[in-house]
């Protein structure tokens, strides 16, 4: 994680000082949607984390390194709905434990076909790493007092189209998807059961961009 973070600033910092064509500051409204999987990775009781669609804001910069060239980096944070599912030899139960918290981290490079006009379509990729803050609360009678989950990197695809107001101002609508990442596991605390998790979060986003 503080690798990334790492790699992640001077991905910025550096197109920044050598940056010819303007940095964008962006800020935007943006829904995330779990699509991943989950498996078992122990025998007996299972427990199964359930993310709901999640809500929340990103900010970021936008670095032009020509007229259709940008790299983007952004961190974003939402608020989900968690939901425990845990199957035993004769029962299942659920257990609600609120608002879990995601925290994407990104960089993207992006490619700009359209240099001018009202409306500009982008195409990107780049990688995500997806923070997945950790849940301490007992689920019910069964032995959990807690979950954690391990973060995930992987890889980022990115398309978009932004709406030119004014040489300062554009308004811009996303969608970012991770369709690989490495595998994070998310584990029981008091008890030796886990499970593999695949985040692989559906990101869409719609905000301003202001030119410096």
């Amino acid at each position: 994680m503080k690798t990334f973070c790492l790699l992640l600033a001077i991905t910025v910092t550096a197109p920044c000082a050598l940056a010819q064509h303007g940095v964008d500051l962006l800020l935007d409204a943006e829904g995330v949607r779990r699509t991943g999987t989950t498996k078992s990775l122990t025998v007996g009781q299972e427990f199964t984390p359930d993310f709901s669609n999640g809500w929340g804001a990103g900010a970021g910069l936008n670095v032009w390194l020509s007229d259709r060239l940008s790299l983007e980096a952004k961190a974003s944070g939402f608020r989900s709905r968690l939901r425990v599912t845990t199957r035993g030899s004769d029962f299942v139960s659920q257990a609600d434990l609120g608002h879990a918290q995601i925290y994407p981290i990104m960089a993207v490079l992006q490619w700009h076909p359209v240099e001018h006009g009202m409306l500009r379509p982008y195409l990107g990729a780049g990688a995500a790493h997806i923070i997945l803050k950790n849940v301490n609360e007992k689920l019910g009678s069964t032995p959990v007092t807690g979950i954690e989950f391990s973060d995930p990197t992987g890889l980022l695809l990115d398309a978009g189209l932004r709406l030119h107001i004014s040489n300062k101002w554009d308004a811009f609508g996303d969608v970012r998807y991770v369709p690989v990442e490495t595998r994070g596991s998310t584990r029981f605390t008091g008890t030796n059961a886990a499970v593999r998790l695949q985040v692989k979060p559906l990101i869409a986003g719609f905000g301003v961009a202001y030119r410096f």
